[in-house]
């Protein structure tokens, strides 16, 4: 049993440290390279989101097919990612989440209107900046079912990321199996921490809402932001990766004031039972995360 919830003024650091080796975190991250196929789902290949994407507030809310298409479109640029270029794919390359060619090009027009917020500091000036910017840049989408997509990303992102010491490494199969939007901005931060020495955040309503691309409108009573995102998130993080991630609640009187999360990476008999998991069928699912959650008091 992975997931619980409990109120508390302070949490203490995990003790059980991640196994294996990690990557270095003092280089830039557009030198960090995707591995294997990140467009297939079957293969066990793996492609970088900078941390300031992770970590971006959705000003034009996006939904989870749309959310896996901006990631797979990163991914695909990333090896060759340069400011200028026009990279090209094949439609039938990113409709594994996607019913039809109509649905995509929908999601092409929503990522094409989609803006975000993103932080980070000038190195020219040492300041710190909100830089808001476009997710995609200039685009041609060829018709037919065996048509191309011809992309380029926003100039402004690309100045960020030369400067970019933060990331996620995440992994494609994980990635197609979550199914939740939320499910997923959650493993996007968990994989950008679990390295790190710290293995708890604290954070205010408005910043986990944030983090998990909540949209202002949705889910404005924690009670409902607690039982309809943040807990069926966990669940399936807890269910699906090798990291076992909890939330503690901070309360004044009735009222919560912060919600701090707290990751590990799970032992090895936890990690097989992850594994094991993934490779069943997506039947049953569901109800077998749902019994987690159910167990919580």
């Amino acid at each position: 049993m992975y997931l619980f919830f409990m109120e508390s003024s302070r949490i203490e650091d995990g003790t059980r440290l991640g196994t294996g080796p990690a990557e270095p975190r003092d280089v830039a991250t557009l030198a960090l390279k995707v591995t294997g196929d990140p467009l297939d789902p079957d293969t066990a290949s793996s492609f970088i989101k900078p941390g300031e994407l992770v970590h971006a507030v959705e000003i034009t809310p996006l939904n989870r097919s749309e959310l896996v298409l901006y990631n797979q479109l990163l991914a695909h640029a990333w090896n060759d990612i340069a400011p200028g270029k026009i990279y090209s794919v094949a439609k039938a390359r990113l409709r594994g989440t996607h019913e039809s060619n109509d649905r995509l090009h929908d999601a092409f027009d929503r990522l094409m209107g989609a803006f975000a917020k993103i932080k980070y500091r000038d190195p020219a000036t040492g300041l710190a900046k909100t830089v808001r910017i476009s997710l995609l840049g200039p685009n041609a989408e060829e018709e037919g079912d065996q048509g191309r997509f011809h992309y380029t990303l926003d100039p402004m992102l690309l100045k960020v990321l030369q400067t970019s010491r933060t990331w996620a490494r995440l992994r494609s199969e994980i990635l197609y199996l979550l199914r939740s939007k939320y499910s997923i901005r959650l493993y996007e931060a968990i994989e950008q921490r679990i390295n790190m020495r710290r293995q708890h955040e604290s954070f205010t309503i408005d910043g986990l809402r944030e983090l998990l691309g909540v949209p202002k409108d949705k889910l404005t009573r924690f009670a409902d932001l607690n039982g309809q995102c943040l807990k069926p998130a966990i669940a399936e993080v807890n269910q699906l990766t090798d990291y076992e991630v909890a939330a503690a609640l901070k309360k004044r009187g009735r009222r919560v004031e912060t919600i701090t999360l707290t990751w590990l990476k799970k032992c090895p008999e936890e990690r097989v039972a992850a594994a094991r998991e993934r490779a069943q069928s997506r039947i049953g699912r569901v109800a077998r995360r749902k019994a987690t959650i159910e167990t919580i008091t």
